[in-house]
């Protein structure tokens, strides 16, 4: 486990200094994202409740596109051009990620040079590309915000993580922070989590849906037995959101 862990229900107030370079930008609503149609029949209403009249629906396996987000609903475009909003437990985003190719890839507040340094990516790193932007990449940088980084400097592919699922686990989920080495020898980050090598082998791809985000198993810990995860989280912000979760992660191909 790295040495400087910070557990939900042990979190100091010592560790914002630590965590201070990882203070997050105000999220940027997603757009230019896929999405698709989870169940047989879906709403589309003219607002973002239950209360707004039904404009449209949507059938299972339906391809949309998710313009933004708001208070658990998208407002998506679909049928040529129709907008609209629909819960978005109901549609499956169709992600892409990118794999970064530079040595230190700067990550900023905006889509140009202008903008601050908010974070910093090493070659090889796996970030989740949100939308794109006159040569800019919008990636998800931790669990509630965003940040841009140069196109140039990132390769991409599609990955729809719902169609590589190899098996399902229910776990109990913890939220860390904190600085040093993971026990595979990586830097943590916001993409790591500790696990039960026993049950969940070092490398293993992790879809967890309540942070639509794919992990990477690469550290472990003395309290992590058996169907028990611990999330990396960039700040103790991000810890007391989470919380302790019982929850079904998704174990990829």
């Amino acid at each position: 486990m790295i040495k400087k862990t910070i557990r939900t229900i042990t979190l100091t107030a010592a560790m914002m200094l630590t965590v201070s370079a990882f203070a997050p930008v105000s999220k940027v609503d997603a757009a230019n994202v896929s999405g698709t149609v989870t169940v047989t029949s879906l709403n589309v209403r003219s607002g973002a409740s239950t209360s707004y009249s039904v404009v449209g629906k949507l059938s299972k396996g339906e391809k949309v596109e998710i313009l933004s987000s708001s208070n658990g609903w998208y407002k998506i475009e679909y049928d040529n051009n129709k907008t609209g909003w629909s819960c978005d437990d109901y549609i499956s985003k169709n992600t892409t990620t990118g794999t970064v190719t530079a040595t230190s890839l700067n990550v900023r507040s905006g889509a140009s040079t202008s903008y601050s340094i908010i974070g910093k990516l090493s070659k090889g790193e796996k970030v989740e590309i949100l939308s794109s932007n006159n040569g800019w990449h919008e990636i998800k940088y931790s669990q509630d915000s965003t940040g841009w980084v140069s196109a140039d400097y990132i390769t991409t592919t599609s990955d729809n993580s719902l169609n590589s699922v190899a098996k399902t686990l229910d776990v109990k989920a913890y939220a860390y922070t904190g600085d040093g080495i993971t026990a595979t020898g990586t830097v943590p980050k916001y993409g790591t989590i500790a696990v039960d090598p026993s049950v969940i082998p070092y490398g293993t791809k992790v879809y967890i849906k309540e942070l639509d985000k794919v992990f990477t198993a690469e550290d472990c810990g003395g309290a992590i037995k058996g169907n028990t995860i611990d999330i990396f989280m960039p700040t103790e912000k991000n810890c007391n959101d989470w919380g302790i979760k019982n929850i079904t992660i998704e174990i990829l191909k």
